[in-house]
């Protein structure tokens, strides 16, 4: 049996433990919860750099500058060919010849007609002067030697007609008929070149069309402007000069064609369909202090609220860690891409970091960390 004193050590060494228990699941109940980290998404970052590169690159086709299509003026069976594509030929040279059969026979019935009332009007024109026949019988001999005249005229025209001949000395481009091919006036027989000058014509895109400055071009039209290269020498490079430029676009294209020209090159063989490569100094068009900033492919992307906008995604630091922070939304345009990049004109500025990897998956605001490669293998 325990004695008084133990009894009271042993139920106060019982409430000691109850309440150190207590004190212990209060202290459980009252500890703060740690606040939940903010999420960041890791992107590649990469700083802009301004272009001074105005010069844009477009695909082109080789024209003649000066050209005709030759055509006959009458209708009827090809009889004669003289010629083939590619051939050089002299002014007047015979390029194509008709059947004349028919022209001849004409002509000489023509000739006929003429011969005689040629003959009557020389007797009555005499015999007026006599008193030996009318005035009105004089005036019928007139009109009959008249009109076989006008017969006669028209008949040996019909006969020239029947050959076709260069109105200027060139090359022949292209020869689109066969010979003994029944044809109809007006067909062309063969497509012939002036030598000395040639046009190169390419597609200029809506978007830069509307960036041209009309009294910048037209000062600048008479400067070299634009080069072009060729398949044969694409390390070679010939001035051009701007021409003209069509005022409407094409049915379902979004493009403006622009001509350029320049001197026939003597080193080279350009045929009118070959292809070119056309380098525009778009400074000599554009009245723009606009800067361009190269900037990578993936680091462009559409507004999904405007999706014919182009943006950027810019990275703002914070200031307690440069490698953390917010993006923010800047309107660009696409001048061009180039090997290493894109083009572009905004309100950029020389020291900006852009998102250049995982620029589709953030949004306005969003907070970013900037990703970089960790050390070792």
């Amino acid at each position: 049996m325990l004695s008084e004193k133990s009894l009271f050590h042993s139920l106060a060494l019982c409430t000691v433990m109850v309440f150190t228990a207590l004190a212990g699941l209060s202290a459980c109940e009252e500890a703060p919860t740690p606040p939940k980290a903010v999420s960041s998404t890791p992107v590649t970052l990469y700083k802009v750099q301004h272009s001074d590169e105005t010069i844009a690159k477009f695909p082109g086709q080789v024209e003649a500058a000066e050209y005709s299509n030759l055509s006959f003026r009458i209708g009827g069976k090809l009889q004669e060919l003289k010629v083939k594509a590619g051939e050089e030929v002299k002014e007047n040279q015979l390029i194509a010849r008709l059947d004349d059969r028919d022209a001849k026979a004409q002509l000489a019935t023509a000739q006929s007609q003429f011969d005689v009332s040629s003959a009557m009007f020389e007797r009555m024109e005499a015999s007026v002067e006599k008193g030996a026949v009318s005035r009105s019988t004089f005036d019928e001999a007139k009109a009959n030697f008249l009109a076989a005249k006008a017969s006669l005229t028209n008949a040996q025209d019909q006969l020239s007609y029947t050959e076709l001949r260069a109105p200027f000395a060139g090359l022949i481009a292209s020869v689109p008929v066969e010979n003994y091919q029944v044809i109809v006036p007006q067909q062309t027989i063969a497509e012939l070149h002036m030598p000395g000058a040639i046009d190169v014509t390419f597609q200029l895109p809506e978007q830069k069309m509307r960036m041209i400055d009309r009294s910048r071009a037209r000062e600048n039209r008479t400067s070299e402007m634009a080069w072009v290269s060729f398949s044969g020498m694409p390390d070679k490079r010939y001035a051009a000069m701007y021409k003209d430029h069509e005022s409407t676009t094409r049915q379902g294209e979004l493009s403006y064609e622009v001509t350029i020209t320049l001197p026939e090159p003597d080193d080279i063989n350009v045929l009118a369909g070959m292809s070119a490569t056309v380098l525009l100094d778009m400074s000599k068009l554009i009245e723009s202090n606009a800067k361009l900033w190269l900037v990578p492919f993936g680091a462009v992307v559409t507004d999904n609220a405007d999706p014919d906008k182009a943006i950027v995604w810019r990275f703002k630091p914070s200031d307690s860690d440069a490698t953390k922070g917010t993006v923010e939304a800047v309107d660009v345009l696409i001048t061009r891409g180039i090997s290493n990049g894109l083009l572009v004109e905004g309100p950029l500025n020389d020291d900006d970091k852009i998102v250049a990897a995982g620029a589709h998956l953030v949004k306005e605001g969003q907070a970013v960390t900037e990703w970089t490669k960790e050390g070792g293998l």
